[in-house]
């Protein structure tokens, strides 16, 4: 309870449906692309002050609900969008490869062509 509460306490709680709203978005003076980063900014400032994980040293089920969401964010943005994570943030950065190198996540990774494929009908809906 304490690790979600963590996350809730800043807007990082709002990452996926940003991401969504900024990948299915078809005018890029919507707001949605600056929506989607500063919920990535608000988890940079949360992991720096707490990290490596959410709720600090121990990762926790926030973290493990995190990771694929990340990992779809950014494969789709990339694929669709040109878009990447911005390099300054370096503490998502930092989350993101901690997650993606966990052996829990690449047990059960899905490929990259899987996840764009999955995304395309809603970008081109």
């Amino acid at each position: 309870m304490i690790c979600a509460l963590q996350l809730q306490k800043n807007s990082g709680s709002k990452i996926f449906l940003s991401f969504i709203k900024f990948l299915t978005s078809k005018d890029p003076t919507d707001g949605t692309e600056q929506a989607l980063l500063d919920e990535l900014k608000a988890l940079d400032e949360h992991l720096k002050a707490h990290g490596p994980y959410v709720n600090g040293e121990n990762i926790c089920a926030v973290d493990l609900n995190l990771a694929p969401k990340l990992f779809h964010l950014d494969v789709a943005l990339a694929h669709f969008k040109g878009w990447k994570v911005p390099e300054s943030l370096i503490h998502v950065h930092n989350y993101m490869k901690l997650l993606f190198s966990r052996e829990s996540f690449k047990k059960t990774e899905v490929a990259k062509e899987y996840v764009i494929a999955g995304w395309e009908p809603k970008v081109n809906a």
